[in-house]
C-alpha cells in the first residue's frame, strides 16, 4: 500500500487526461454513430484508437516503452466494440468509462512496475475501520434509506399528483443524501444550508400555487426526512473515526 501512495501520482493523472482528451475532446459524435451503426467494419473505430494510443504515448512520457501504450488501445478497442454492439444506454456508457479506467491504473502499475499483493491489499481495506465506515455509511444513504423514506412517506403517496418524470424524486434524494454526508464528512456544514437554500428556492414557485400545495408538503417532508437521515448518518460515522 505505502508503495503505490508514494508512487508517481503524476503518471496516472497524465493517462487519466489522456484517456478524457480522446474519448471527449477528439471523439466526434458521427464517429460513435458509425460504431453503432456499422460495428467493427467502422474506420472511426480505429482511428478513435489510435488517437487512444497517440495520446498515451505522448502523455506517458516513457516514450521507450510503446507496449504499455499497445495494450491500452487493444483493451480500448474491445471494449469500444462492446459498447458497440450492446447500444448507447447510460448504463452501458458508465460501464464502458469504469473499465477504461481500470485499464488506465493496471498501465499505471505497468509503468511503475507495481506489484501488489492481492489478498494483502483486500485484506488491508476491509480491516480498516475508516474505509469501511464511509463506504457502510454510503451505501446507507443510495439505497436502504430511500426505502426508509419510501415507507415513511407512504401515507401521503396516493395524495399527489405525480406528474414529474418517473423515479426523478428518488434520484434526487439519492443525489442530495450522497452531498450532504460528503459536507458532513469534510465538516463543512455551510454546504448543507446552500443545498437547502437552492432547494427552497426550486419549489418556492409550488408552494404559492394552492394547486400544488399538497406536493410541496409532500416533497418538503421528504426531504426533511432525506437530510436528516444523511446527517446523523455523517455524524455517526463521524464519531466512528
Amino acid at each position: 500500500m505505502d508503495q503505490i501512495i508514494n508512487a508517481d501520482v503524476s503518471l496516472i493523472i497524465r493517462l487519466i487526461l489522456a484517456h478524457l482528451l480522446a474519448d471527449f475532446l477528439f471523439q466526434k459524435k458521427n464517429w460513435i454513430e458509425e460504431r453503432v451503426e456499422k460495428k467493427w467494419r467502422a474506420k472511426s473505430l480505429y482511428l478513435h484508437v489510435a488517437i487512444v494510443g497517440m495520446l498515451t504515448w505522448a502523455f506517458s512520457g516513457n516514450y521507450q516503452n510503446i507496449w504499455i501504450p499497445v495494450f491500452i488501445v487493444i483493451t480500448h478497442y474491445i471494449t469500444d466494440l462492446w459498447k458497440s454492439y450492446s447500444g448507447n444506454s447510460l448504463r452501458n456508457f458508465i460501464l464502458d468509462q469504469i473499465i477504461h479506467i481500470v485499464i488506465i491504473f493496471i498501465a499505471w502499475l505497468l509503468y511503475l512496475k507495481i506489484e501488489i499483493n492481492i489478498p494483502y491489499f483486500l485484506q488491508e481495506l476491509f480491516t480498516n475501520q475508516k474505509i469501511m465506515a464511509i463506504i457502510t455509511g454510503y451505501f446507507f444513504v443510495i439505497w436502504p434509506s430511500g426505502f426508509l423514506i419510501a415507507k415513511i412517506t407512504e401515507n401521503w403517496q396516493n395524495q399527489i399528483s405525480n406528474t414529474g418524470l418517473n423515479d426523478a424524486g428518488k434520484w434526487i434524494g439519492i443525489f442530495e443524501r450522497i452531498l450532504i454526508l460528503t459536507f458532513v464528512l469534510i465538516n463543512q456544514f455551510s454546504g448543507i444550508g446552500f443545498l437547502i437554500a437552492a432547494k427552497s428556492i426550486l419549489r418556492f414557485g409550488e408552494i404559492k400555487n394552492a394547486a400544488h400545495r399538497k406536493d410541496a408538503e409532500y416533497i418538503l417532508i421528504g426531504t426533511m426526512v432525506s437530510f436528516i437521515t444523511a446527517i446523523l448518518t455523517g455524524l455517526l460515522i463521524s464519531v466512528c473515526l
